[in-house]
């Protein structure tokens, strides 16, 4: 366990990936929040520097989302139609570079402001539509 003190409960090796595994089938199939749970298991299990194993943690959630990707489109028929799936990446990717371009421009006060404005914004839309 971590001490009071913040360090690392030492995960061996092999629960370490058990829990990367495990996090991995709930990203590919959920994907909320797996990057920051990726996170709070390095940091808790190993010690590992949230900052610095950022980059890592982008890799990893990208090889989740991609394998998920590939194995939702070729398992179902939703290549039959490529005209939606192709709309949805267009307008991910265009959403992508959009939102990082804006986001390094923003303000980190105003920032956060807004990221909170939509999490709270969504929930309560999902909250009433049941």
């Amino acid at each position: 366990m971590s001490t009071a003190l913040g360090r690392p409960i030492g995960m061996s090796s092999r629960a370490l990936l058990v829990g990367q595994f495990t996090l991995a089938i709930y990203g590919g199939y959920f994907g909320g929040a797996v990057g920051i749970l990726m996170l709070a298991v390095w940091t808790i299990g190993v010690g590992l520097d949230p900052a610095r194993s950022n980059p890592m943690r982008v890799t990893q959630v990208a090889a989740v989302y991609i394998a998920a990707t590939l194995l939702f489109l070729f398992a179902s028929d939703v290549l039959d139609a490529p005209l939606l799936p192709g709309a949805m990446l267009v307008g991910a990717l265009a959403g992508g570079v959009a939102g990082a371009h804006i986001g390094r421009r923003l303000p980190a006060r105003l920032l956060r402001a807004v990221v909170l404005a939509i999490a709270v914004t969504m929930t309560v839309l999902y909250f009433l539509r049941g």
